[in-house]
């Protein structure tokens, strides 16, 4: 067996999601990509090109979002004022939430359904129905308190014609102070915090969600597929562009990503080497590949959302030498090392959302920076051997 087959486990049947992609041998990427990285996203396609969605039956006590009698097609998400809070948020959705209430001291032409739900153990639930799934909408921030509010605000709208039996998480890196956002990390604390609480919420669908991204039609079900990911984020248009959607590259998944428990860990998670803007989500596309995951889509007209303004965090210019060998640390850099790496400093829970704060870098000496130079050597150190299911391969040389 040679060392490609190793790394891929091509001998073996990787997983029950295989059978279904049409993601071939020739689509992976080599131990080291051969070609620009730009180059090989814009060639290689990560969606599925042959599959069929979920076909749930109406049920009320096992009940699926497409049969929920609140859909209306278009979403009329609100932009509330600067001056809004929290608590706003809160009384909103628990103390003062009436019938065709358009008017308040945050916001204006609210036009959001009453729909029955009711609160237990950080999840809500609708009263009319029992959900087939129990979702984790998670939404990693820094510095993003105007958009976090926003976000709130209008995804317990959406979530509730969809009537969905949903909690929301926010994970927040609050430390090191001014350091650059890792969002791999801030996932991966965020699905370890889950796994920890399953007995109490048993999670059955992640949907991992920018905090900028607001859904502008209901017909785009926030419900995990059984077979393969689902991306959502097939256009997006700014707040200030009524008109123009941009559709991003075939091989993006990053925006809105929904995915069952075992399909994160399958990948290993996000990788938690991305300091600053950029790579994180492509690297995650790295690993499903090498899985043999496919990615499936909704359709254009409704997987459709408007971006909110916000400042765009410090480029990461070490972004292609880490995709570059990506695969080549799946196993030994991602969710299952997470513990080590952070600490959850403060958990708030409250009627609207529960609030993980982070120390990103609870171990400074591991993964301390994002330049490859130190990363090479802290990574030699901690790292000397990738161990894969076929056996352990010596760390390769990146330079």
């Amino acid at each position: 067996m040679n060392i490609m087959s190793i790394i891929y486990n091509v001998s073996n049947n990787c997983h029950k999601f295989e059978r279904n992609s049409l993601i071939q041998s020739s689509s992976i990427p080599p131990q080291y990509l051969l070609v620009p990285y730009n180059e090989f996203t814009l060639r290689t396609s990560i969606s599925c090109h042959s599959f069929k969605f979920d076909k749930p039956k109406k049920n009320l006590s096992n009940f699926h979002p497409k049969f929920s009698p609140y859909l209306r097609g278009i979403f009329p998400f609100v932009i509330p004022y600067s001056n809004i809070t929290f608590n706003d948020i809160e009384n909103f959705y628990t103390k003062i939430f009436l019938k065709n209430q358009n008017q308040t001291s945050f916001a204006s032409n609210i036009t959001f359904e009453n729909i029955p739900y009711r609160y237990e153990n950080g999840m809500w639930y609708p009263i009319e129905v029992i959900s087939a799934q129990r979702t984790a909408i998670l939404v990693p921030l820094q510095n993003r308190d105007y958009n976090s509010k926003v976000f709130l605000l209008n995804i317990h709208a959406f979530a509730r014609r969809q009537l969905l039996t949903y909690i929301i998480i926010f994970i927040e890196q609050v430390y090191p102070l001014r350091s650059r956002f890792n969002k791999g990390r801030l996932y991966n604390a965020g699905v370890r915090y889950i796994q920890q609480q399953q007995q109490l919420l048993n999670i059955t669908c992640l949907i991992l969600h920018d905090v900028d991204l607001i859904p502008e039609n209901d017909g785009n079900l926030y419900s995990c597929e059984s077979t393969h990911p689902k991306h959502t984020t097939t256009r997006v248009r700014q707040l200030n562009n009524t008109q123009r959607y941009t559709r991003y590259y075939e091989f993006l998944i990053g925006g809105v990503l929904l995915l069952t428990l075992d399909m994160y860990k399958i990948v290993n998670g996000f990788s938690n080497l991305y300091w600053g803007w950029g790579g994180e989500d492509d690297d995650l596309s790295l690993r499903l590949i090498q899985r043999r995951m496919c990615v499936i889509r909704p359709n254009y007209d409704l997987a459709i959302y408007v971006a909110l303004p916000h400042r765009r965090g410090q480029r990461n210019h070490a972004r292609f030498q880490l995709l570059t060998w990506s695969t080549v640390r799946l196993n030994a850099d991602g969710y299952g090392q997470i513990d080590s790496m952070i600490r959850i400093i403060n958990i708030r829970k409250t009627f609207t959302v529960t609030h993980l704060k982070i120390n990103v870098n609870a171990d400074q000496n591991l993964y301390k920076s994002s330049s490859m130079k130190n990363f090479q050597s802290s990574f030699s150190k901690n790292y000397n051997y990738i161990t894969t299911n076929s056996g352990t391969i010596t760390t390769p040389r990146i330079f």
